[in-house]
């Protein structure tokens, strides 16, 4: 995949009836939208994607689904494109994200990780369900893992944990970028322990930051989608002062 530093992905959210409005003008300008069929992260490398609200249950039930169903976006269709859709849909824009080169400086150890979790604006915002997999649904994702990794297979908590500790240093940052990125919020995992990254990439989450580092989870590196172990830098749109279509990332 050729993942141009400059190149970018506008997430919108759409109410039923505009989004049918979109899809008509799509279709009369000959311009093909592409559904996602088992898992959101198939449209992050489309022209124009859409993922439908009971996508979101098929493969992500006790993750992203967790975190969409609690968001001010449940119930709503989730538009992905590579280019800006117009100005009538601008209101809809919520992030715009692209690939950069920031690697962080530290990443925390399992402890500091584990204190991220326990942090009691992470415990309130954690949606209910989240991480609360099937035993035979745990068994086969850690030994899928390990069978792709050539090593042995993890406690599934271990993975549960720093799914949780990425999460949380996005409700509540505690590591962040210097200056260059101006103090911007990080995944502090690689991609193999990584679960749900859409929920960053697509603005799910409420939060009065600017913009987020957010490396893809292995679901979005396996259906190909995004690049594994790189920083896209999200822009979350509606909370920065001024956002042109011409500018660098930040």
């Amino acid at each position: 995949m050729n993942h141009q530093k400059n190149k970018r992905t506008y997430c919108y959210w759409l109410a039923k009836e505009k989004f049918e409005k979109l899809k008509a003008q799509m279709d009369t300008q000959g311009t093909p939208m592409i559904g996602a069929q088992k898992m959101a992260c198939e449209v992050f490398n489309c022209e124009c994607g859409f993922v439908e609200p009971a996508i979101w249950s098929i493969y992500d039930e006790w993750d992203a689904a967790t975190w969409y169903a609690s968001s001010r976006h449940a119930g709503k269709n989730l538009v992905v494109s590579s280019a800006r859709l117009g100005e009538e849909w601008e209101p809809l824009l919520e992030t715009v994200f692209a690939p950069v080169d920031f690697l962080p400086s530290f990443l925390p150890s399992l402890q500091g990780k584990a204190l991220l979790v326990k942090d009691p604006v992470y415990q309130h915002r954690e949606p209910a369900g989240f991480g609360d997999f099937p035993e035979e649904n745990r068994e086969k994702l850690v030994n899928g893992i390990a069978k792709m990794h050539g090593r042995e297979p993890e406690p599934f908590c271990n993975y549960l944990l720093e799914w949780r500790a990425v999460h949380a240093n996005f409700v509540n940052p505690k590591y962040r970028a210097q200056a260059e990125y101006e103090g911007t919020p990080y995944s502090v995992s690689d991609s193999t322990r990584i679960s749900s990254c859409c929920v960053e990439l697509c603005g799910m989450v409420e939060t009065g930051e600017k913009s987020f580092l957010v490396r893809p989870c292995m679901g979005a590196v396996i259906m190909n989608a995004l690049e594994r172990d790189r920083y896209y830098l999200v822009q979350n749109v509606k909370n920065r002062c001024v956002f042109r279509e011409g500018s660098p990332p930040l």
